[in-house]
């Protein structure tokens, strides 16, 4: 549906708003209370990029990709269970995809986290729709309670005399670590061998596997919802969309007025490094917070889809979304070669006004490259490539080839 095409076009937009200052800057520069760019002009590029967009878009992502899975179980006349296999076999490759992006490219992927949690995904192909949404809940639940538990552990653990100083003296010890390691990084990738680079990211990516644990199980909960959405067909009737999505947006939007201020007074206050009440805020802000701004969003976005179909503008956007997973991987490829030391070596160097300008300028040629590109072609480079291995055979890629499509 070309509904769901141009919410992920809008979707990639917000991500690589996000992205520009990972790309740009060591794990624990972003996990820290380490300010790289400290003047005010930069300060308030963050907490506009902490306001609109953090935790905002991927979730929009995370629920288009669970309706997706639910349209690939709907073919006609092919038995679920192939359906399903082919899937989890899809998810395999997906898989790979972000496995190299991490080795070869960057740090912060999300395909090895939609991999890992879509084949979760598919084991709730057959359950209710209560049972769906039940777990779902749960799984937006759990990230918070468990933070909590443990910093409300920590706390107790941190004020007994025999434990409390070597907690706070291992605290310390991990943030002169993270500061040798963000000065570290920064020379490597910018002066350092591509193997260099390889060994500083996989160790990036080490120290970020804690956030699959306690911060992304909200993705199942974002893939199940979607899925749901799916179920009862939300967008295959606009009108009716629009008035599923109006109740949605009464009851989320309080609650995004609510979370949003405690997750960015936390991001500025607090570290994740350092398991306190900041960190738990965060996690709900970011989380809960995120979440329901996103249905605020996507209720905003459907009235302008619903209002300027027609224009060019939203066109483009559709065909930016059709190819998602090109465009996504096609922002690593670019600022990474704009920031590494093998490209034009400015790692570090692009603050958060910058990296919005810059995303919006490799949003703008996205916008005025995949429409040229899908009206020869019937998929984007990276998604057929991504279907001739599911499928184990080249997939026909030009719109005038005769063969055959799977």
């Amino acid at each position: 549906m070309v509904i769901l095409d141009f919410f992920r076009g809008i979707a990639i937009f917000g991500i690589l708003i996000v992205n520009m200052a990972w790309y740009n800057a060591p794990l624990f520069a972003q996990m820290g209370d380490f300010v790289l760019f400290d003047d005010t002009a930069n300060r308030l590029a963050h907490i506009f990029i902490m306001i609109f967009f953090e935790s905002k878009f991927y979730p929009l992502f995370a629920l288009l990709f669970g309706i997706g899975f639910y349209v690939f179980t709907q073919k006609a006349d092919v038995n679920i269970q192939a359906l399903v296999y082919r899937y989890r076999l899809r998810l395999l490759y997906l898989l790979i995809f972000g496995i190299l992006h991490v080795v070869f490219f960057w740090h912060g992927d999300i395909l090895i986290i939609y991999a890992l949690f879509g084949f979760v995904m598919t084991w709730f192909y057959k359950s209710s729709d209560k049972k769906v949404m039940v777990w779902g809940t749960i799984f937006l639940l759990l990230p918070v309670a468990i933070i909590s538990l443990l910093v409300a552990l920590l706390k107790m653990a941190m004020a007994m005399p025999e434990i409390g100083p070597g907690l706070e003296a291992g605290f310390r010890e991990q943030l002169l670590y993270a500061r040798d390691f963000i000065e570290k990084s920064i020379l490597v990738y910018r002066e350092g061998s591509f193997s260099d680079m390889i060994r500083v990211r996989l160790m990036e990516y080490a120290h970020a596997i804690n956030g699959i644990i306690f911060a992304f199980p909200n993705v199942l909960f974002l893939f199940l919802t979607g899925m749901y959405m799916g179920r009862k067909k939300v967008f295959q009737d606009l009108d009716r969309a629009e008035t599923i999505l109006r109740k949605i947006f009464y009851w989320c939007l309080p609650v995004a007025v609510i979370f949003t201020p405690l997750y960015v007074y936390a991001m500025l206050h607090g570290s994740m490094l350092v398991p306190d009440w900041n960190m738990v805020l965060m996690i709900a802000g970011g989380m809960i917070g995120g979440t329901a701004q996103m249905f605020v969003y996507l209720y905003l976005f459907l009235l302008l889809y619903k209002k300027f179909k027609e224009r060019p503008l939203v066109r483009r956007i559709s065909f930016v979304g059709r190819m998602a997973f090109t465009n996504y991987l096609m922002h690593t490829i670019i600022v990474t070669t704009l920031v590494y030391g093998y490209g034009l070596g400015l790692y570090a160097q692009i603050n958060y006004w910058q990296g919005i300008l810059l995303a919006a300028a490799i949003y703008l040629l996205q916008l005025y490259w995949s429409e040229p590109w899908l009206r020869k072609y019937r998929f984007g480079p990276f998604e057929w490539l991504w279907r001739s291995m599911t499928y184990g055979k080249l997939q026909p890629i030009r719109k005038d080839d005769s063969a055959e499509q799977v």
